[in-house]
C-alpha cells in the first residue's frame, strides 16, 4: 500500500470517527425563561400610573403562589414546580400574619394573561395577594482539554470532556389584587457547573437544571423573608399600606353588642319595676 493510500485511509478514518462522535456531542446553549412584565402586560401596554388608593391588606393574609408561565420549554415539570413552591410556602407556615398560602398550578395561568386573568384566579382561590415567581435559566455546554478524546467512540462514553454550566435567576413579586400594586419583591441567584461525558450531557444538564432551580428558590425564600420584614417596617413609617384585621367585626359588630347590652339593661330595669 503506497503512502497516498495510507494517507487517504487515515483521513477517512478520522472523518468517520469525527462523524460518530458528533452523534453524541454538541456544543450549545439552552435554557428557559418567563417574563412577569409580558405576562401582566401582554399587549405591550405601558403600566398605568399608580392609583392614589391606598392598598388595604387584611391579616392574617391569604396569598396565592405561582410560577409565571414560561416563554420557552421549562426544564421543570408541574410536579417539580409544586415541590419548589411548597418549600416557599412551608417557610412561612405558622406566621401569625399568614392565614394560608395557596399553591396555584402554572397551567391556570397558561393561555391567559394580564391583571384581569390574575384577578379571576385570585377569586377562584379566594386570595387577596398574589406572589408570582418568574425565572431565567441558561445552560451551556463546552469543550474541556480532554474532549479531543471524543474522536474515539470509547472516549465519548468514558471521558468527561464536557463542561456544563448553569445560571439560574428567580424573582418573586407580591401584588395586591385589589389595587394591582406591587408591594415588594425578592430575587434568588444560583450558578453551578458539572463535567460529563459526551453521551451523558443531556442527563447531567437536566440534573444540573433541577438542582440549580432548587438552590435559587432557597436563596429567594431567605430574601423574601428579609424583604417582608423590611416591608412591614417601611409601611409603619410611610403609611403607604393600610393593615386591617381580617377577623375584626368592625363597627356593626360593636353596634350589635351595644344594642344587646341595652336590651339586657332594659329587661333588668323592667324586672325590678315588676318586683316593686
Amino acid at each position: 500500500m503506497n503512502k497516498f493510500c495510507v494517507a487517504l485511509l487515515s483521513l477517512f478514518l478520522a472523518l468517520l470517527l469525527s462523524a460518530c462522535s458528533a452523534l453524541f456531542y454538541n456544543d450549545y446553549r439552552s435554557g428557559s425563561s418567563s417574563s412577569l412584565v409580558e405576562f401582566l402586560y401582554p399587549g405591550g401596554e405601558i403600566p398605568p400610573p399608580i392609583k392614589e388608593q391606598i392598598p388595604e391588606i387584611k391579616v392574617p393574609a391569604r396569598v396565592g403562589l405561582a410560577f409565571v408561565p414560561s416563554r420557552q420549554g421549562m426544564q421543570l415539570g408541574e410536579g417539580q414546580q409544586a415541590q419548589l413552591l411548597m418549600k416557599v410556602r412551608d417557610a412561612f407556615v405558622g406566621r401569625d400574619y399568614v392565614e394560608r398560602i395557596e399553591i396555584i398550578p402554572s397551567t391556570y395561568l397558561t393561555g391567559v394573561k394580564g391583571f384581569d386573568a390574575l384577578e379571576q384566579v385570585g377569586r377562584l382561590y379566594n386570595v387577596d395577594l398574589m406572589a408570582l415567581v418568574s425565572h431565567d435559566q441558561v445552560l451551556s455546554t463546552g469543550d474541556t482539554a480532554s474532549s479531543f478524546l471524543y474522536w474515539t467512540i470509547v472516549g465519548a462514553y468514558v471521558i468527561k470532556g464536557s463542561s456544563n454550566d448553569v445560571t439560574t435567576f428567580v424573582d418573586t413579586a407580591v401584588f395586591d389584587l385589589n389595587t394591582r400594586r406591587m408591594l415588594f419583591r425578592a430575587p434568588g441567584l444560583d450558578e453551578g457547573t458539572k463535567r460529563s461525558t459526551a453521551v451523558g450531557v443531556g442527563e447531567v444538564k437536566q440534573e444540573l437544571s433541577e438542582v440549580s432551580f432548587a438552590a435559587a428558590v432557597d436563596k429567594m425564600t431567605v430574601n423574601l423573608d428579609s424583604e417582608l420584614e423590611r416591608f412591614r417596617e417601611r409601611i409603619k413609617q410611610d403609611q403607604s399600606v393600610r393593615i386591617v384585621n381580617r377577623n375584626d367585626s368592625g363597627g356593626q359588630g360593636s353596634a350589635d353588642l351595644l344594642f344587646l347590652c341595652f336590651c339586657l339593661l332594659a329587661c333588668l330595669v323592667m324586672g325590678r319595676s315588676g318586683l316593686k
